[in-house]
């Protein structure tokens, strides 16, 4: 406050004290009361100044209204620091003899008037904003102007002040507006509704796209850094953020080339420690939102731009750790749009989940990593998936999440070729409740796993479940899931319909198959258990036949899965028979009488199925 306020508020105070504080009031007066008269001014002083502010009950209104009608200094002082004071003879000369490019942004104001006085901090805030481009003035009014500009000068004036819009002399809006009638409308002084009125925001951008590229004066780096070094020296951090965000939009509507260059420079310079960390945050922020709504549209400059700015920010990953977040799950976003899903997945993995300066939701947690597994899978990469959902396992607790978690598990066991493993899961999923499309898809999946797991008893329990699901009536390849699960020889130009639907990472080789893929593998094995079921022994050429191999491949698969337990039987490779261990008769009894049963049950289904009436009265005929 400067001390000129001091003594006049002291001064305007000084008849009180004396008049009411003894012993100086006796020594200067007969007598320490105060006067009807006395009581009766300062009644009216304070009734007018309640008046003047029923409708700005702030404190600083009323020590305005206050200093104002007892005749003191304004002790409120707000001083505009970027605006050139001007009288009615000096304004004209200078809007006829000024650039006709240049804006100029005029308040006509009055001294006495307590809303003018109110209007000073705004006013000097949108100067602030304009600097550099437009010429804000201040034009203490008299008759003369007052006539000339239409603005009505009485002491009830509803124009007081008055903001106009100046360009090449010519006048291109004001606030408050005038009618037909010449009745004035209402409008509220705030910052944000004089940029908006004025139009101040798009005037600037505009101002700066011509300064920056069309500007023949100097370097573009040089014009940009000369903006940047103007921006930084505002003191309001609001008008300092919102100057930066313009200045961004101009940088990146640029040549792809000149926008990373104009925008590392921008950012070295936004990231300095000379520049607040609130208003650089805020900046940075912003910059990430803008991206957000442009990278679908134009992937690859949004891609440069994030690059630039994780560069550019690793040198204070710390104070910048939530915006280096959103720029690589930005990243990210272009990186799958343009189908390079394992840097998609690279830039969110690098994302410290962890950290100690950002708290992330377990919510959060389970949302980034799910997709860092989505994107590992989309590129067939099951071992970094792997790792990725063994992260996820503690953060994923919400059923959506849960959900998602159980399927990618299923899936990353598919790709590892874990299949019995994975057709486990798919059959649990399948059962959950969900869309029946969901359903069936982790159906299907479930049946494929469970044709392409190795011939062992696991598989053939896995096999009479999906047998025995109602839901398998209705997929493509129900005739192959029987014939395995009835343990009958399946010929390999009955699988080419199945093998066209598998994945490619299905239809590779083997371990261990000599060049077969999985499905032919286990296909072989399932035949090899088939025969064993119908053969004592068998020689060795026809189980190559009947297997459709050469004879030493099937020897060796007869080797493989006695040594594995997987085949009850041994190989007489001096004769070249393989001979099989006799099934007990009681045994080879009740496989005959279930068979019978499933085939009688299934001609009554078809019976059912094409007579549904005479099956229906025939049942209750026999009940």
């Amino acid at each position: 406050m400067h001390p000129y306020f001091l003594v006049n508020f002291l001064m305007a105070g000084a008849f009180i004290i004396t008049k009411t504080l003894p012993p100086v009031c006796d020594f200067l007066f007969d007598n320490c009361l105060l006067e009807l008269r006395q009581w009766e001014i300062f009644t009216f002083l304070g009734c007018v100044i309640v008046f003047k502010n029923k409708r700005q009950p702030t404190v600083a209104s009323y020590l305005t209204n206050f200093c104002m009608y007892a005749k003191m200094s304004n002790m409120v002082y707000r001083g505009p620091d970027t605006i050139v004071y001007f009288n009615d003879k000096t304004l004209e000369e200078e809007l006829k003899s000024c650039d006709p490019r240049v804006y100029w942004l005029i308040e006509f104001y009055a001294v006495w008037s307590p809303p003018c006085a109110d209007l000073a901090p705004v006013f000097a805030a949108a100067c602030q904003m304009t600097t550099g481009w437009t010429i804000c003035a201040l034009a203490n009014w008299t008759s003369p102007m007052a006539e000339k500009y239409g603005i009505d000068q009485s002491g009830w004036s509803r124009q007081l002040p008055t903001v106009a819009l100046f360009k090449a002399n010519k006048e291109v809006d004001r606030r408050p507006l005038v009618g037909a009638k010449k009745r004035v409308a209402r409008f509220v002084f705030s910052y944000d509704n004089l940029v908006s009125a004025f139009g101040l925001a798009e005037l600037y951008n505009d101002r700066l796209i011509w300064t920056i590229l069309v500007c023949l004066g100097g370097p573009m780096s040089a014009q940009l850094e000369e903006e940047l070094r103007r921006i930084s020296a505002i003191d309001n951090a609001s008008v300092a953020v919102h100057k930066y965000e313009l200045l961004l939009k101009t940088i990146l509507n640029q040549d792809l080339n000149a926008a990373k260059q104009q925008l590392q420079l921008f950012l070295n310079f936004l990231l300095d420690e000379s520049v607040g960390l609130a208003v650089s945050r805020q900046v940075v922020a912003d910059l990430v939102e803008l991206l957000s709504s442009r990278i679908e549209s134009s992937a690859q400059v949004g891609l440069e731009t994030c690059q630039v700015m994780l560069a550019c920010l690793q040198n204070r990953a710390i104070s910048f750790e939530d915006q280096i977040v959103g720029v690589r799950q930005l990243l990210a976003r272009g990186l799958e749009a343009q189908g390079r899903y394992l840097q998609a997945a690279e830039a969110l993995a690098a994302i410290d989940m962890e950290s100690v300066q950002k708290q992330f939701s377990r919510d959060e947690k389970a949302r980034v990593l799910l997709k860092t597994v989505e994107l590992y899978l989309r590129e067939k990469d099951a071992d970094k998936a792997e790792q990725a959902l063994s992260r996820c396992q503690l953060a994923a607790k919400d059923p959506p999440h849960l959900q998602q978690y159980k399927v990618y598990y299923a899936r990353v066991l598919d790709l590892k070729g874990k299949f019995y493993e994975a057709a486990m899961r798919y059959i649990e999923l399948s059962l959950q409740a969900g869309e029946t499309e969901h359903q069936m898809q982790h159906l299907e999946a479930a049946t494929v796993c469970t044709v392409l797991c190795p011939a062992s008893s696991q598989r053939s329990a896995m096999l009479a479940r999906l047998y025995k699901d109602e839901r398998s009536q209705r997929l493509a390849w129900r005739g192959l899931v029987e014939k395995l699960f009835r343990e009958r020889l399946v010929r390999r130009d009955e699988l080419l319909e199945f093998s066209a639907s598998l994945q490619p990472h299905q239809r590779q080789a083997s371990p261990n198959s000599d060049g077969l893929t999985t499905l032919e593998a286990a296909v072989a094995e399932h035949n090899l258990l088939a025969v064993s079921r119908l053969y004592n022994n068998i020689s060795l050429a026809y189980l190559g036949q009947l297997l459709e191999v050469q004879p030493e491949r099937a020897e060796q698969m007869a080797a493989r899965m006695i040594a594995e337990q997987r085949l009850v039987g041994c190989i007489d490779q001096i004769r070249g028979f393989v001979q099989f261990e006799e099934r007990h008769p009681m045994s080879l009894w009740d496989c005959r009488i279930r068979d019978l049963c499933e085939q009688v049950n299934s001609v009554c289904e078809r019976v059912a199925g094409l007579h549904p009436d005479w099956y229906q009265a025939a049942c209750q005929a026999n009940v």
